[in-house]
């Protein structure tokens, strides 16, 4: 509430009140504000708590997708903690996870493994079997459109949800995610992002900005990025979170 309100001590307000002359984060060596308490300290225990709370919700949207019993078999990685953080919240790893970092068998061949180890992590990686019928279709993913058979993205402005796919989609727990070939994989990244309350665009865009070169190089007839933005003060962007995963027709947003 005092986030929102204006009336979180901080620095600003010190050198305001005429208390200090520096503008300095007493814990790091950053400029300090409402904003740098809640979610850009870099104090090693303050760091640790800003991480954890990120992870929370990312545990709770594994609890989601683990609940529609086909989508929990498809997760093939994830970056949302340490396996005793996940016991706390009454969580098992599924066994289709392979670790945190994106399996091998969805880079191309000879593909070096000092860059994949590199390489951007997405809280979740999803694969899926991907519907004939929809391969040359678009997919726009909170304001991204990316083109099926690439994981290129372009800029978009904001259009209507795609209508509900006609065709009938493989189940997914017929097959493991890896024994899909790869121009049947439906690939899926989800990424969690704390934003400011008034302007989630700064962290969308860092988000896209991340993934980007993963995106290109992922091998699948598709690859979507699932952006899930949420205010440092709890706002919840129903334009960036529900419409994308409600209204693209795609099985993933079922979960």
């Amino acid at each position: 509430m005092k986030y929102r309100t204006g009336t979180l001590y901080n620095q600003k307000h010190a050198v305001l009140f005429k208390l200090s002359a520096s503008q300095t984060c007493p814990l790091c060596p950053q400029v300090d504000s409402a904003l740098h308490i809640l979610s850009g300290c870099q104090h090693t225990q303050i760091r640790n708590m800003i991480t954890e709370r990120h992870n929370i919700p990312c545990r709770m949207i594994l609890k989601a997708i683990r609940k529609t019993g086909s989508l929990g078999s498809c997760i093939v990685s994830m970056d949302i903690g340490s396996n005793k953080r996940m016991t706390m919240q009454n969580l098992q790893i599924p066994k289709t996870s392979e670790s945190r970092i994106v399996p091998k068998w969805l880079f191309p061949p000879r593909f070096p493994d000092k860059e994949r180890f590199t390489s951007s992590r997405p809280d979740f990686v999803l694969v899926t079997p991907f519907a004939a019928k929809t391969q040359k279709q678009q997919t726009n993913v909170g304001g991204w459109v990316l083109r099926s058979g690439r994981g290129q993205l372009r800029e978009t402005g904001r259009t209507s949800a795609a209508p509900p796919s006609t065709s009938t989609a493989t189940n997914p727990r017929q097959h493991r995610p890896k024994d899909l070939n790869k121009t049947r994989r439906d690939i899926h990244l989800v990424e969690f992002k704390y934003c400011e309350d008034t302007r989630p665009q700064n962290q969308l865009n860092a988000a896209k900005e991340q993934h980007k070169d993963l995106c290109n190089v992922l091998q699948g007839a598709s690859v979507s990025l699932h952006i899930i933005p949420l205010g440092v003060g709890d706002t919840i962007y129903n334009t960036h979170t529900l419409k994308p995963f409600k209204g693209n027709g795609s099985r993933f947003s079922k979960s």
